[in-house]
């Protein structure tokens, strides 16, 4: 797999601390290079970090994975223990992160519905990036909302009880 010269600047900085925080990651990144959060989400999909959440936030702590692990955790990233029959079954790799399980939590205390904003009042006091989460979350039939990502006026659903 080839990288790009950002992904082995990030991943020169990594090797050496083993984790950091993404803010601290972030300022040093700033120099060389625009767009980390974007890079970051592309090597977690690719297996090589690992943090919380579909885009990492300004408190989460960014994981270098070791490249013998790479392979396993690029396939629980896309979901490929998915059986190949059924697509639209849910699918719940190990546990929660605390941002789905947040989501998770006020799902259950509403009944099993809120609305988007609202949600999004109460997610934005703690984590960044509900929508991304929320399609993420619906790829894996946790949550059930109108489109491919919710609007404003959407209802998200708790479809996992």
């Amino acid at each position: 797999m080839a990288l790009s010269k950002e992904e082995d600047f990030i991943i020169k900085i990594l090797e050496e601390a083993g984790e950091m925080p993404f803010k601290e990651l972030n300022e040093k990144c700033a120099d060389q290079f625009e767009g980390c959060r974007i890079i970051l989400k592309k090597m977690k999909e690719k297996g090589i970090v690992n943090f919380s959440g579909v885009l990492p936030g300004f408190t989460s702590t960014i994981k270098y994975i070791d490249p013998a692990d790479r392979e396993i955790v690029a396939k629980e990233m896309q979901g490929t223990s998915r059986d190949s029959g059924e697509s639209n079954a849910p699918v719940q790799l190990g546990r929660p992160t605390d941002e789905q399980q947040f989501v998770l939590d006020m799902l259950e205390q509403n009944g099993g519905e809120l609305g988007y904003k609202e949600l999004n009042a109460a997610f934005s006091e703690k984590f960044e990036g509900l929508r991304l989460l929320l399609k993420k979350m619906k790829s894996l039939g946790i949550v059930d909302f109108d489109g491919m990502i919710p609007g404003f006026s959407a209802t998200i659903t708790l479809l996992l009880k």
